[in-house]
């Protein structure tokens, strides 16, 4: 897909963007809780979220690579690329100075075709309407042979139904149809943002059809006795979790 279908006009796409209007109120908040150590969004990211990704991503000493979303960097941070590049919809000003950073949306990023080795992008899609589009960007700036990781929550286990007592999920809504959900707030704090639901194969099958190979499939699922331990020590856990079912999905590509 040529670039200039999409890239007309980069910060017209920004500006008018629904989330263009939503994080920058919820960026610092979300940013605050996800590093407070005595919470237990901090304990899932640790644990789960972060030490995946690293994996599936691996080793970038010889690599350019674009993080998606970027937050504070920490990606780049932890894996130290040859040449990191971040971006958000929102200013980061706690982000290292030795990576590029720019404000973009990833529906309409401004980088040349084919230029990274790796592309990330966190716990991002998951807030995109247009994840056609979205995947169709990521797809255009890697390059060939190059590799691309996202990451979601899980969407058949996110405010879709409850844990009960017995650590049991109990869904509540019809996983066969996408919807969305408006004035979601992140930890009950961080928001009001909105997020959309689509089935699991969705995201599989958009990104087989903008070209890229499925490589590898990852769910990552709570450790409940090292969590419910960490609970007993002091950490602050308002919401019932469970093991039973995935907390988050990863998926690793390449583009042929």
């Amino acid at each position: 897909m040529s670039k200039n279908i999409v890239i007309q006009n980069v910060k017209s796409a920004i500006t008018q963007s629904p989330c263009w209007e939503t994080w920058p109120r919820a960026t610092r908040i979300y940013s605050d809780l996800v590093c407070d150590h005595s919470k237990d969004s901090y304990y899932l990211r640790a644990h789960g979220l972060k030490p995946n990704l690293i994996r599936l991503i691996g080793d970038c000493k010889d690599s350019r690579l674009l993080d998606i979303g970027s937050g504070n960097g920490w990606l780049l941070d932890a894996l130290r690329p040859k040449e990191g590049y971040a971006c958000d919809i929102v200013e980061q000003p706690d982000i290292s100075p030795k990576w590029n950073f720019e404000i973009q949306d990833v529906r309409s990023l401004s980088y040349a075709d084919n230029f990274f080795d790796v592309v990330a992008g966190s716990l991002l899609l998951i807030w995109m309407k247009e994840l056609d589009i979205a995947l169709q960007q990521m797809y255009r700036v890697t390059k060939p042979g190059g590799k691309m990781v996202i990451s979601l929550v899980h969407p058949y286990f996110y405010r879709t139904g409850e844990p009960n007592k017995n650590g049991d999920f109990v869904i509540g809504s019809n996983l066969s149809t996408p919807f969305k959900i408006e004035k979601l707030k992140i930890g009950g704090i961080a928001g009001p943002l909105t997020y959309f639901y689509r089935p699991f194969p969705d995201y599989i099958n958009n990104c087989i059809k903008v070209g890229f190979r499925i490589v590898e499939i990852v769910d990552w699922f709570i450790d409940m006795a090292d969590y419910e331990q960490k609970v007993k020590v002091g950490m602050n856990s308002n919401i019932l979790r469970t093991g039973k079912v995935p907390l988050y999905s990863f998926i690793a590509c390449e583009k042929g």
